[in-house]
């Protein structure tokens, strides 16, 4: 088995409160550099590139330069999603070869001051100095219907890079800026629960068939919005990846997708596969 990527969640402690995102119910930890590379170890005979994402901000890691270090040394290809407020305070940090992508959820929008001013300018940093692609994102909108919030950081962005932007991103969603920075919009998505509303027990998903996630504890799930936990699969701090892979139920999982049939019930519950479906 090859997959396209692993979501690896380093730390689940945020320095924001976003509406947007699932309350955390799992206890607040970062996982250390021994726990990190033992997982890379085990992750790299079946991927080559890693997502540093599941819940949490992953530049508040306390040893966020030994992360990047440690998937330099192991030939790894990073992508990280982040709020963007730490950014600037950790640029030198993201100058390492081993990051191919930083993804800027600016759905996160803060108050704090000269929060996109600092974004723009890193952004022009990292992308003088490096050969990283850069993508802002405004995920959480209502159909699709940019907010009074949203037009203000894109102005100024357009400003900055003297492009213009916000016509064509209402027209298509998303928008070039030059060949390694773009911008894409999507609607807000529920996280799936034991108790959300959705419910459908036929569908597809690319769950354990092009990437899985890892928790902060090591715990191994079928994608990155099994947030809590809920399809363990395993631990990875405590088990093979190999052996994980091989057990009857995620083999079972694999199987139910590939035939459109859906058993596990926070499965059914996820409505963000119907994306997949579209």
């Amino acid at each position: 088995m090859y997959l396209k990527k692993v979501y690896i969640e380093i730390t689940n402690m945020c320095n924001k409160n976003c509406s947007f995102c699932s309350p955390m119910l799992r206890k607040k930890e970062e996982m250390s550099l021994k726990d990190f590379e033992h997982i890379l170890k085990e992750i790299k005979s079946y991927t080559k590139y890693i997502y540093l994402h599941v819940k949490g901000e992953p530049l508040l890691h306390s040893k966020l330069e030994g992360i990047i270090k440690l998937c330099e040394k192991h030939d790894m290809a990073v992508n990280i999603t982040t709020n963007g407020t730490l950014l600037k305070k950790n640029k030198e940090i993201l100058l390492s070869p081993s990051i191919r992508q930083i993804n800027v959820s600016l759905h996160s929008f803060s108050s704090e001051p000269n929060y996109i001013e600092d974004i723009l300018e890193t952004t022009s940093y990292l992308l003088s100095h490096t050969k990283i692609y850069m993508n802002y994102r405004f995920w959480a909108l209502n159909n699709k219907q940019l907010t009074n919030k949203n037009l203000m950081l894109l102005k100024k962005i357009e400003s900055y890079f003297q492009v213009s932007i916000i016509n064509e991103l209402k027209k298509t969603g998303k928008k070039t800026i030059n060949d390694h920075l773009f911008i894409e919009t999507g609607d807000s998505f529920e996280w799936p629960t034991l108790s959300s509303s959705f419910y459908e027990t036929k569908g597809t998903c690319y769950g354990l068939r092009t990437h899985f996630g890892i928790l902060v504890d090591g715990t191994v799930v079928p994608c990155c919005l099994d947030a809590d936990g809920i399809v363990a699969l395993g631990n990875l701090l405590e088990e093979s990846l190999s052996d994980i892979l091989s057990k009857e139920r995620t083999l079972d999982i694999i199987k139910q997708f590939q035939n459109h049939s859906i058993k596990e019930e926070l499965c059914r519950h996820c409505s963000y596969r119907k994306r997949f479906e579209e």
